[in-house]
């Protein structure tokens, strides 16, 4: 349980009754001032106890009763600066505990009575006064305990046999502080000497504040390595400078060192000289030299095209981070063979145009905030054993843009379990990138790019556990993306911070965002509307079906009256065709007849007259044809002067245009005739377009009264030039002799009439 960091003022009794499982209680960094004496009841399986960062002054008696199994008790950075002896009896009581933090004050002393403490093996010691001053007799009645592990959080000053009262010391921490009146390092490194020839584990000084630094020289790494010490960590301590000459010592005489941490000092830009005395290193598994050489930073290195370094045979951990400035070259490990971790991050790698060499075995590989705007495919060919690739922040989406067959960069590091390409960039993937059969892919990081689209992946990936595509450019995903994720099998997608759209177009999307259990951090997601506001995507999800009505109904208003209004054009369309599709038929030919060239007669005209009449009357038709041409006139007939190859309407339209006149011979079987209608339609349309209304003659053959002509002769009677044929109930002298004057008479030019009246 965990109640860390609040306001809690005191802890009252039986408050923890009913948690009786609870095996680590944080209560630090409150304001607790008092604890009753029943504050810890029920707690039989404690274990862990954390009061530090409070204001406690006193511990009441029977506090630690019933904690019998209390084994790490935090309660430094308190008010208990005088351990009163009621205080330290109840402390003596708890026989089980290992771990203690406590303040102390100056001119403190071990208490006697904590000697019954036979568990206790480590001990993290909080000076509150800068007069504090470590020295043997303040832990005279400690020597026959047991302490392994030590941690000193503030180092005022400390005397040179300090150590001598903790014979089975295994790990020292020395954090020496600010506010000191001095720099204590000197001390710190000669109070070492009284472990010579010991075993330990672990030294660790980090944490100086004196800005002058110090030189890490011979007089100073003596005291390191006449012991046995398996790890070394200089952290934070303003070091300048290194003593190439005591380094070497070191790294011979060391032989029991295997983790080496140099980090986050000041020293001076030597960094390749160091580098020639690390094979000296036998048993070195581990080196950190990070965030050291600042002055490397503003300076840009040329390199040769191939570098070598020579590593000792033993490391597996290679850490480099934030001290490299220079464009990157061919790089050749020698005795790489058993690195499996090598991280460069925060370094000024202005180039990446390089490869590595000689460390086939890497697993690890962090290239994180290089500047790779320039980019070697071949990069990573080095590790085929890579399986965690961290390449934050390195520019990569320019670099990938900038090669060619960019989606090769991953093809030698198939066994690749987690990739880390965050803040690179990246408007895209490069295509094929992740189409490789990775045999292990869990974890894919691809947050903080501009990425529009959900990556392809190889289809035999089965094993992929997270995608991160939060904060990039996503507004959601097609049918065919939605498809590509299901084929992933089970993997947890996080979309937070992308700008995702709630509109019509993104349904699918919702849908399946809302019946999909594979995005972890969906109620953390916003998204769009169509009106421009931003809401929580679960809204929307929550009302998902009232959104899909109203996207129906958006579509389909505008849908049917798009459909009504083509309809009703089109029943328009039909009515006025049906109505004038003689009108239009007319003007289509006049169009098709004017692309071939056609002239018009405007004054001449081949024939007199063109005779429009039904192939039932033809013999008749034949009979009236040749008495009219006998009287001198030229008469056009289909049967004979219709061209062949022609169409029909183009015969006729021909016809009528080369025509004087046009005689219609109404029998029955003509107003039955399509054609007939046809050609009368057609010299309407003729007569009214070139203002000769009087050009039809018709010739009344049967008897038809004039209420059964068509429409279209109806339309025009007063115009037309109408003759009779002599029948049975004619008048009299209603003769053939008349009717072929009359015929004569109609088809005359006006000026041969005139003529003819004078005479």
């Amino acid at each position: 349980m965990d109640l860390s960091s609040n306001s809690l003022k005191m802890i009252r009794g039986f408050t923890f009754q009913f948690f009786k499982n609870i095996t680590d209680l944080y209560l630090g960094y409150n304001v607790i001032q008092s604890i009753d004496t029943n504050a810890f009841y029920g707690l039989h399986r404690l274990q862990s106890l954390h009061l530090e960062h409070n204001f406690l002054q006193a511990f009441p008696i029977g506090m630690f009763d019933e904690l019998k199994c209390l084994q790490h008790l935090s309660i430094e950075y308190n008010k208990l600066q005088n351990h009163h002896d009621d205080q330290i009896l109840e402390m003596s009581k708890i026989l089980s505990l290992t771990t203690l933090s406590y303040d102390i004050y100056q001119d403190y002393k071990f208490p006697s009575q904590w000697s019954t403490l036979s568990k206790l093996n480590r001990l993290a010691i909080f000076p509150r006064s800068s007069k504090v001053q470590f020295n043997k007799e303040m832990f005279a009645h400690i020597k026959m305990m047991s302490i392994m592990s030590l941690h000193l959080d503030r180092v005022p000053s400390i005397s040179d046999d300090f150590f001598e009262n903790f014979p089975k010391l295994d790990s020292i921490s020395l954090y020496l502080g600010d506010g000191l009146p001095k720099n204590p390092i000197d001390q710190v490194f000669k109070s070492f000497e009284v472990l010579k020839r010991r075993n330990m584990t672990n030294i660790e000084i980090a944490h100086s504040r004196f800005d002058n630094g110090f030189i890490l020289n011979l007089e100073k790494l003596q005291y390191l390595w006449s012991i046995c010490l398996k790890r070394l960590t200089l952290h934070e301590l303003y070091i300048k400078d290194i003593s190439l000459y005591a380094l070497q010592i070191f790294s011979v005489r060391s032989t029991c060192i295997e983790y080496l941490e140099i980090s986050k000092n000041v020293l001076l830009d030597r960094g390749v000289s160091y580098v020639f005395i690390l094979p000296n290193f036998r048993n070195l598994k581990v080196l950190k030299i990070t965030s050291n050489w600042h002055h490397s930073r503003s300076k840009r290195s040329q390199q040769s095209r191939l570098i070598s370094f020579v590593l000792p045979q033993t490391l597996e951990e290679l850490y480099v981070g934030d001290n490299l400035a220079w464009d990157m070259a061919n790089i050749n490990i020698i005795n790489g063979h058993n690195l499996r971790v090598l991280s460069c991050k925060n370094s000024v790698i202005w180039s990446c145009e390089g490869s590595f060499v000689g460390v086939i075995n890497v697993e690890y590989f962090d290239m994180s905030g290089w500047t790779c705007e320039k980019l070697s495919v071949d990069l990573l060919y080095g590790f085929p054993n890579l399986q965690t690739l961290k390449a934050s922040g390195s520019r990569l989406g320019k670099g990938f843009v900038n090669i060619a067959g960019a989606g090769s960069f991953l093809s030698k590091n198939l066994r690749l379990h987690d990739i880390n390409l965050s803040s690179n960039k990246m408007n895209s993937i490069p295509n094929g990138l992740f189409l490789r059969p990775f045999e292990q892919l869990t974890s894919v990081n691809m947050s903080y790019n501009n990425l529009k689209i959900f990556p392809k992946f190889h289809a035999s990936i089965k094993t992929l556990k997270i995608i991160d595509l939060t904060f990039n450019s996503l507004t959601y995903f097609n049918t065919e993306q939605i498809e590509r994720i299901k084929r992933l099998g089970e993997v947890d997608i996080f979309l937070r911070g992308n700008p995702f759209q709630c509109s019509c177009k993104t349904l699918q999307f919702l849908k399946w965002l809302g019946q999909s259990k594979r995005v972890p951090d969906i109620s953390d997601l916003t998204c769009i509307t169509e009106k421009a506001s931003r809401i929580f995507m679960s809204e929307v999800i929550s009302n998902l079906k009232t959104f899909e009505i109203s996207c129906k109904t958006k579509f389909c208003l505008p849908f049917a009256v798009s459909i009504t209004s083509i309809i009703i054009l089109a029943m328009i369309l039909t009515v006025v065709f049906f109505r004038y599709k003689y009108a239009v038929e007319y003007f289509l030919l006049r169009i098709k007849m004017k692309m071939r060239n056609y002239k018009e007669l405007k004054h001449e005209y081949t024939y007199d007259a063109f005779i429009s009449h039904s192939h039932t009357d033809l013999e008749w038709v034949k009979q009236f044809h040749d008495s009219v041409t006998s009287m001198g006139f030229e008469l056009c007939l289909d049967a004979k002067d219709f061209i062949v190859g022609n169409g029909i309407a183009e015969n006729v339209m021909n016809a009528i245009d080369s025509s004087r006149k046009v005689i219609f011979i109404i029998t029955h079987d003509f107003l039955k005739s399509t054609w007939g209608s046809y050609e009368m339609e057609m010299t309407r349309m003729h007569a009214f377009q070139k203002g000769r209304e009087d050009m039809v003659i018709v010739v009344v053959k049967d008897e038809i009264k004039v209420t059964d002509m068509p429409d279209i002769l109806k339309s025009m009677w007063f115009k037309i030039t109408c003759i009779q044929w002599p029948n049975d109930g004619n008048l009299p002298y209603n003769t053939k002799e008349i009717f072929y004057e009359k015929m004569k008479m109609s088809l005359t030019k006006k000026e041969e009439t005139l003529t003819y009246s004078r005479n």
